[in-house]
């Protein structure tokens, strides 16, 4: 027998998902696939705006930051420092916040949702000129209320030792509310009927949120991390609004010293390298979170009747 052929309707069917994906597969091509692999290579090269032509010059890009440049290692410092205040923060302030609107009324829920995620639509250039004027040190509305208080005004911004922390405040009140919202619906899909049980069982609600929701909303809790973990250490926008880096060096992150190196300086090559590492940096914190779940993720669902006992 001869082979079959191809009924025109599959044909068409295919030329048409073929017109439909071809223009997200070229955006994804152009707009990560090749810059992504050009940042690989010009990490290796001596590549400078200023230059037509440049040369190989293997690791010495790489060895360049940790030898030479003193403000990467304090950028590296500091963006690490911010990642550690950051994610952690974002994610239990998002797993509460999540818990506190389930246990809303619909109505309710539904409004302060939206309040909560409204930052996250919201410019990060608006979000952070309004808290320049709430950190402002002779009209902004903390230091008013310091002042209200009988205690000293401060330099939020130009303290060499709240800078930072005050930046990292910024970036958790601006996201954390959209990564509420996320895990808020993994914990509206959670099956009555495990709570039900605990509740035969006798469980109270810190034993049921502990043993029940949390295992339950886990892989969700990991994405997440994993995403907050990016964020913070691609932290750039209120820093270079707020501080630019000052005072002194006391809040450079790298994604700021790269943009001066590559954007200010046209130093390709150096900075495409310090993108290398920053890439590597944020692969390698993400790994370790997926490990630490990947381990638990063989443990039983606490939601049976002796673990769900308070």
């Amino acid at each position: 027998m001869g082979r079959r052929k191809r009924p025109k309707r599959n044909r068409g069917r295919n030329l048409f998902l073929l017109c439909v994906l071809a223009p997200a597969f070229l955006w994804f091509l152009l707009f990560f696939i090749l810059p992504f692999v050009s940042v690989i290579f010009y990490s290796f090269t001596n590549a400078h705006m200023a230059y037509s032509e440049f040369r190989w010059v293997g690791l010495d890009q790489y060895q360049k930051a940790f030898t030479k440049d003193p403000t990467f290692l304090i950028s590296l410092k500091n963006t690490v420092t911010a990642a550690l205040v950051i994610v952690p923060s974002t994610v239990v302030l998002s797993i509460l916040l999540a818990a506190g609107l389930n246990m809303l009324r619909e109505r309710m829920r539904q409004f302060f949702t939206f309040i909560y995620f409204l930052p996250s639509v919201i410019s990060a250039v608006a979000i952070s000129l309004v808290w320049d004027w709430l950190y402002s040190k002779n009209y902004g509305l903390f230091n008013a209320i310091l002042q209200a208080l009988g205690l000293e005004k401060q330099p939020f911004l130009s303290s060499v030792s709240q800078a930072l922390f005050c930046l990292c405040i910024v970036q958790i009140w601006s996201v954390f509310g959209y990564y509420a919202v996320i895990l808020l619906a993994a914990m509206r899909g959670i099956d009555r009927s495990y709570y039900e049980a605990a509740e035969i069982d006798g469980a109270g609600g810190m034993a049921k949120f502990f043993k029940i929701t949390l295992p339950l909303i886990k892989n969700n809790i990991l994405f997440v991390c994993i995403m907050t973990t990016t964020v913070a250490f691609m932290f750039f926008t209120p820093v270079k609004i707020l501080t630019d880096g000052t005072p002194g060096t006391s809040t450079m992150v790298m994604l700021l010293h790269i943009m001066n190196k590559g954007i200010i300086n046209s130093d390709i090559g150096y900075a495409s390298a310090m993108s290398v590492i920053l890439m590597l940096i944020i692969l390698f914190f993400s790994m370790i979170q997926w490990v630490i779940t990947k381990e638990r993720k063989s443990k039983p669902v606490s939601g049976g009747r002796k673990e769900a006992r308070s």
